[in-house]
């Protein structure tokens, strides 16, 4: 017989379990949720109820989608939101100086959601946010696979594992309460299998992914210009004539692997593929161009360390080129 409540030590329980699991420092804590949206919201929204005496936030823009849909509420509630595109920081110190003493928290990310650049201001904000005792809610894609970064008092790192799972790592000072996840129903070897999924194969090669992009520049143009902070966990190039999604397709065909296993190294912000047209333009600063999206393609590690990779991407792009020159 169904008795419809759950058990709210459940959440608890995992939390320790997972804190447990990653190592976490003694003096810091773990809360897990159901992916980055849930965590966000929760931290903040829960962070609102009770600092309610405090009546300002910041918000760093253009960096990640994960603070869709927050701002609404505290407009709505007279809050002073202060915001700044993360490419006019130039002095963190004078954005910091600027806040309201009662600002509540700031929210930015360390590095971007899809190419992996790396936001060079995060460890600084986080630190001059703490000395003000500002809550410093930091979003961290992929960068705390590589990066153990310290979790000061005042800090919380929301780190994203998969679309459904994600988790906070807060400091000793963060007191806010749970909103909803307590009340969901968990389960800890579940959930642990997915971070530990998650994690494997996470390396960096920064030779490798350098090499590759420098094979592919006959054909393509490499997204980042040399010496810009970024995650070398991946290749990221732009086709600028063809489709990036009918590039993978095809590389999927000639290495022989199914469209499942393919999409698991490939990415693309093809709008075909997504079968949306405005996924990445409304929160991407500075936001990149039609072109741009339809031919940006991803190529994570295990198909960088693919025998002759390069040259079945070449050869790839050349087969769609011809067909191409073939419909015309």
């Amino acid at each position: 017989m169904l008795i419809d409540v759950v058990r709210p030590e459940t959440w608890e329980e995992l939390n320790d379990q997972v804190k447990s699991y990653l190592g976490l420092a003694p003096r810091v804590r773990a809360r897990v949720y159901n992916g980055l949206s849930q965590a966000v919201y929760e931290i903040s929204q829960s962070t609102a109820q009770f600092m309610s005496h405090k009546k300002a936030i910041g918000v760093i823009l253009g960096q990640t989608s994960a603070f869709e849909g927050l701002l609404g509420y505290y407009y709505k509630e007279t809050y002073e939101v202060h915001t700044r595109s993360h490419m006019q920081i130039t002095d963190v110190k004078e954005w910091v100086e600027s806040l309201k003493k009662d600002t509540c928290f700031v929210l930015f990310s360390e590095d971007h959601p899809v190419t992996g650049e790396l936001y060079p201001f995060a460890e600084e904000l986080d630190r001059l946010l703490n000395e003000k005792r500002i809550f410093s809610f930091r979003v961290s894609h992929f960068q705390h696979f590589y990066d153990n970064s310290e979790i000061r008092p005042y800090s919380v790192r929301l780190c994203s594992y998969e679309p459904q799972a994600a988790v906070a790592v807060v400091g000793e000072r963060f007191r806010s309460p749970s909103m909803m996840a307590h009340n969901m129903s968990w389960d800890g070897v579940d959930f642990v299998s997915v971070l530990e999924k998650s994690r494997v194969g996470r390396t960096q090669n920064p030779l490798l992914v350098e090499q590759v992009e420098k094979d592919l520049s006959a054909v393509a143009t490499p997204y980042f210009q040399p010496g810009q902070m970024r995650l070398t966990d991946r290749a990221v190039c732009v086709f600028k004539d063809v489709s990036a999604e009918a590039l993978a397709q095809t590389i999927f065909q000639r290495l022989g692997v199914t469209a499942e296993e393919g999409w698991r190294q490939l990415a693309t912000t093809n709008m075909c593929h997504w079968s949306v047209v405005k996924m990445f333009h409304h929160w991407w600063e500075p936001a990149p161009s039609l072109e741009t999206l339809r031919g940006l393609l991803i190529i994570g590690s295990d198909f960088l360390n693919t025998k002759d990779f390069a040259k079945t991407v070449i050869s790839s792009y050349e087969d769609i080129k011809s067909q191409q020159s073939w419909n015309v």
